[in-house]
C-alpha cells in the first residue's frame, strides 16, 4: 500500500463530531459516504493486490458505467439511446472475460455490497444515537417510549401500562433460513468488519488508532476474498443449528438485560414513575424450529433433535459457567470491611462439606471474602451440570441456580452492596429466568 495517511483521518474532529450529531440532512450523511467511499478503497487495494491492476481497471470500468446508467434512468429528459450505449459497453467488458476473471468479476461486486450494507448498518446505529442525545425531540413512534407517550397522553397511568406490560409476550423464532448461504466463518468476518468500522466513531480519534482499525479491516477484506463464499458440500442440520446458536453468545444473552433496563428508564423518563428492572416482569423468551422441523427438513431425525436440545443446553451453560468465573474476579466484599447475610454463610458450609474443588484455588481465596467462596462451589456445580448432569454436585433446574445467585444479590443488598448487586447480579438472574438451562424451546414439527 502507498497510502500514507488513514482514510478516515479527519481534519477537524470538531466537525466531525457535529456531523455524527447533526440533525441536518446534508451534515448526517457524510459519515455513511465517508465510509462507503473508504471500504470501496480499501476493496479496490485488495483487489490490485489479489488479482492485479488490470482487472481492477476492468471492474472500475464497469462501475463507472453502472453509476452513469443509473444517473441517466434518474434524467427523465434523457433519451433511452444514451442507456443503450452504456449497456452496450458494459457487456463488451464483460464479454472478453474468462470464466474465471467473470466469477472474480461477480465476486468483487458482491463483496462491495456487502461492505456497503456494513456501513449503512452501522449508519442506522449511528443515527439512532444521534436521536437518543436530542432530548427535546419526542420519542420516534414505535419505540417503547413513544409507545409510553401515547399512552400517558391517552391518560393510562404508569400502574395500568405496567399491569398490560405483564400481559406482553415476545417469543423470536429462530428459523433455519432458506436463503441464508454464507458461511459462518464469513458471517464472523462481516461482523468484525462491522465493529472496526463503528470503533472509528468513537471521537476524539487519534491517528494510530484509525490506522489499526482501517488495518485490521483491510485484513478482513483480504481474508473475505481469499475465502469461499459458500460451502462446498450442503449444510448439514448440525451446521444450521450451530448457526442458529451462534447469534446467543454473540449478542443475545448479553443484550437481553438491557431491554429491561431501558425499559425501566422509560417509565422513569415518560411517567416519573421509579421502578427497578429486576422488578419488571420476564416479557421476552425465544424459541427455534432448527433441529424439531422435521416437516420443513426431511434430514432432521430424532437424533438431529436430540443434537439440537443438548447443543441449546451448552450454550446457555457455557455462558453462566464464564459468568460465574467473572463473578469470581469482581465480587470481592470482605468480612472485614462490610458483612454478609446469614443465610449466604449457612448455605456455604454444606456446600464445603459435600462438594469437592480444587483445593489450591480454595487455599489461594480468603476466607472472610464469602461471595468469593460460595463462587467456588457455584462454578463447580455448574460444570457438574454440563459435564455430568446425573452428577450429585450438579444443579437439579435453573432454578436451583438462580436461588444461590439470590443468596447472594440478597446479601449484598443488606449490606450496603445494592449497587454492586444491580450491575452483577440482576442481569444474570434476568438471564437465568429467561434462558433457563435450555436456552430456548424447541418446535417439534412432524407431517401427520
Amino acid at each position: 500500500m502507498l497510502r500514507t495517511e488513514p482514510l478516515w483521518n479527519p481534519d477537524d474532529q470538531v466537525e466531525r463530531l457535529k456531523e455524527l450529531t447533526s440533525d441536518d440532512p446534508h451534515l448526517k450523511e457524510l459519515p455513511l459516504r465517508r465510509d462507503v467511499r473508504s471500504l470501496g478503497r480499501l476493496l479496490g487495494e485488495v483487489l490490485k493486490e489479489q488479482a492485479g491492476y488490470e482487472f481492477f481497471d476492468a471492474v472500475e470500468q464497469l462501475r463507472l458505467l453502472a453509476i452513469k446508467h443509473r444517473d441517466l434512468q434518474s434524467d427523465q429528459d434523457m433519451e433511452l439511446s444514451g442507456q443503450y450505449e452504456l449497456m452496450i459497453c458494459a457487456r463488451e467488458i464483460v464479454s472478453r472475460l474468462t470464466i474465471t476473471q467473470a466469477y472474480q468479476m461477480t465476486k468483487a461486486f458482491a463483496t462491495y455490497f456487502e461492505l456497503t450494507n456494513l456501513a449503512e448498518t452501522n449508519h442506522r446505529k449511528r443515527r439512532r444515537r444521534a436521536h437518543e442525545l436530542q432530548t427535546e425531540r419526542l420519542p420516534e413512534p414505535g419505540t417503547l417510549r413513544g409507545t409510553l407517550v401515547r399512552a400517558r397522553d391517552a391518560g393510562i397511568t404508569a400502574e395500568e401500562a405496567l399491569a398490560w406490560l405483564g400481559r406482553i409476550k415476545v417469543t423470536p423464532v429462530f428459523t433455519a433460513h432458506p436463503t441464508e448461504v454464507a458461511r459462518r466463518t464469513v458471517l464472523f468476518k462481516r461482523a468484525r468488519i462491522e465493529k472496526n468500522v463503528e470503533s472509528l466513531d468513537r471521537l476524539p480519534l487519534s491517528d494510530a488508532e484509525a490506522a489499526q482499525c482501517e488495518q485490521a479491516i483491510v485484513a478482513e477484506i483480504t481474508a473475505l476474498w481469499q475465502s469461499d463464499e459458500v460451502r462446498r458440500r450442503q449444510p448439514t442440520v448440525r451446521d444450521e443449528i450451530r448457526m442458529g446458536l451462534d447469534y446467543y453468545p454473540t449478542v443475545l444473552i448479553a443484550t437481553l438485560p438491557k431491554i429491561y433496563d431501558e425499559m425501566a428508564d422509560a417509565f422513569r423518563q415518560i411517567y416519573g414513575h421509579q421502578i427497578s428492572a429486576r422488578d419488571l416482569p420476564t416479557i421476552v423468551t425465544f424459541g427455534s424450529w432448527i433441529g424439531g422441523d422435521r416437516d420443513g427438513n426431511p434430514f432432521v431425525t430424532p437424533e438431529s433433535t436430540c443434537d439440537a436440545l443438548d447443543l441449546a443446553r451448552q450454550t446457555i451453560l457455557d455462558h453462566y459457567i464464564s459468568s460465574a468465573r467473572e463473578l469470581l474476579r469482581l465480587l470481592s466484599p470482605s468480612m472485614f470491611q462490610t458483612g454478609a447475610s446469614e443465610r449466604l454463610k449457612r448455605a456455604l458450609e454444606p456446600y464445603q462439606a459435600r462438594i469437592t474443588v480444587d483445593q489450591a484455588e480454595v487455599e489461594r481465596r480468603p476466607r472472610m471474602e464469602v461471595y468469593r467462596c460460595f463462587l467456588l462451589y457455584v462454578h463447580r456445580r455448574l460444570q457438574a451440570t454440563r459435564g455430568e448432569p446425573h452428577h450429585a454436585d450438579a444443579y437439579q433446574d435453573a432454578d436451583e441456580f438462580a436461588a444461590d445467585v439470590k443468596l447472594m444479590r440478597d446479601s449484598l443488598d443488606e449490606n450496603r452492596g445494592e449497587r454492586l448487586a444491580r450491575a452483577l447480579l440482576d442481569p444474570l438472574l434476568r438471564q437465568v429466568e429467561t434462558f433457563g438451562f435450555h436456552l430456548h424451546t424447541l418446535d417439534i414439527r412432524q407431517h401427520a
